[in-house]
């Protein structure tokens, strides 16, 4: 549909509790939160259950949400905010008992991401324009304390500086530039944002990860273009493909660009995933988009 399959997630999960690893899927075009049961033999039928319809969603992510051990489905809703926990039941339509459960709607809209950012061992869910804090009780609060303008999915958390804080890293889905935004307090004890400059040179970096690539025991931030992230109308639409992870050097807090691909095919599509494919000990690329699928093997094993 207008240049986009209904594809905006594909989240891996046994949703069933059969033993088998199905997808969850959240979709802008459909505007529904979906899952396809994997039938468990070759010539079976991967069949379609719709879970909700809450609104054109960018895509989703995984995260524990309540700590209870089992991941949850957080989706990029644009006009509304819920994440969504599901169990195995033979009792429930389909064998499983899917729970909505609504966030503040202050967290809606293009981007969102999920970690502890107050250091109280709760996830909260960070929004472009500011974070919902996960309060003992259940409930949520909102702060609207920046705006990161058309944010990508997801917005890391991370202590990028090791200050023992989280700090937050985003991309600027359809247009230029990289950035991290420190987390600091002033001199009466607010909490202030202080946005610094990874790189603008290249645009659409929609998805961001992050991975130990080298082994060193320190994650770099891996992302790359969005391949007509809006068919071509963003700024650089058109511009090179690219992939690239940053290293950084937290005490000249400078990162360090190296390029994996650049002018070629491959593209940093949605769910591009980092893992050691091939089991040598070392993380592998999955990259897929609109240009293809491409697996990027690390030699470094």
């Amino acid at each position: 549909m207008d240049g986009y399959y209904v594809d905006f997630a594909n989240l891996p999960f046994d949703v069933d509790g059969d033993g088998w690893v199905d997808i969850v899927n959240a979709a802008w075009h459909n505007k529904s939160v979906f899952w396809i049961r994997n039938p468990g033999k070759p010539d079976g039928t991967f069949e379609v259950f719709h879970v909700d319809e809450p609104g054109n969603m960018e895509t989703a992510i995984a995260v524990d949400i309540n700590g209870d051990g089992q991941n949850d489905i957080l989706p990029n809703i644009m006009t509304a905010a819920a994440w969504y926990e599901f169990k195995p039941d033979a009792a429930a339509e389909h064998g499983v008992r899917w729970t909505k459960h609504d966030l503040p709607v202050e967290a809606a809209g293009h981007g969102i991401g999920a970690g502890d950012l107050n250091g109280d061992s709760r996830v909260d869910v960070i929004g472009a324009k500011g974070w919902l804090e996960q309060m003992a009780d259940g409930q949520w609060q909102w702060h609207g304390e920046f705006d990161l303008v058309d944010a990508s999915i997801p917005i890391l958390v991370h202590d990028v500086d090791g200050d023992g804080d989280g700090d937050l890293i985003w991309g600027m889905s359809h247009n230029y530039g990289v950035y991290w935004l420190e987390q600091e307090s002033n001199s009466i004890g607010q909490r202030i944002w202080t946005r610094h400059e990874i790189d603008h040179d290249w645009s659409q970096p929609h998805f961001l990860l992050l991975a130990d690539l080298d082994n060193d025991g320190q994650q770099e931030l891996l992302t790359g273009k969005r391949y007509y992230a809006h068919n071509g109308h963003d700024p650089g639409g058109n511009d090179p493909r690219c992939i690239y992870y940053y290293k950084l050097d937290k005490a000249k807090r400078q990162w360090t660009r190296f390029t994996i691909t650049h002018g070629e095919q491959p593209a940093f599509g949605i769910n591009t995933q980092a893992v050691d494919i091939d089991g040598d000990g070392d993380i592998d690329i999955v990259a897929p988009g609109k240009s293809g699928l491409f697996l990027f093997e690390n030699l470094l094993n």
